[in-house]
């Protein structure tokens, strides 16, 4: 009923919090270690996240019957923790920067790896689960 909804709403809502915050460190930290010559911090969330939701795709839907669960997880944390807008707003900046070959380079890395690691953590979830 409506309790169910409105409880969906804020298990997105906490898990967006937590994964947004996570990816805020983490690109901190990149940036730090290093450096900002390239967007380490972006590609970094958006690889792991792609790995995460692969494997978390699995486990889900294997092991969990609440939709509660995908909510906070798939959709809360790893939406918030993810950031395709940063990405895109990265790659931009290259391209008005006339940095046109890193422009289509982070454009290949960052997808090429998403796939790639959202099949990785599909293959690897099947394995163990």
């Amino acid at each position: 009923g409506e309790k169910k909804l409105t409880l969906i709403y804020v298990v997105v809502a906490a898990g967006g919090a937590f994964g947004s915050v996570l990816r805020y460190v983490i690109t901190q930290v990149a940036a730090q270690v290093l450096g900002t010559g390239w967007p380490y911090g972006t590609w970094m969330v958006n690889a792991a996240g792609s790995l995460l939701i692969g494997a978390m795709s699995v486990i889900l839907s294997r092991y969990a019957d609440n939709p509660a669960l995908a909510a906070f997880f798939i959709t809360g944390f790893l939406g918030g923790f993810t950031t395709f807008s940063s990405f895109m707003n990265e790659t931009m900046q290259y391209m008005m920067s006339g940095l046109w070959l890193e422009a289509f380079c982070y454009l290949g890395i960052e997808l090429g790896c998403g796939l790639f690691m959202v099949f990785a953590g599909i293959m690897i979830a099947r394995t163990i689960f």
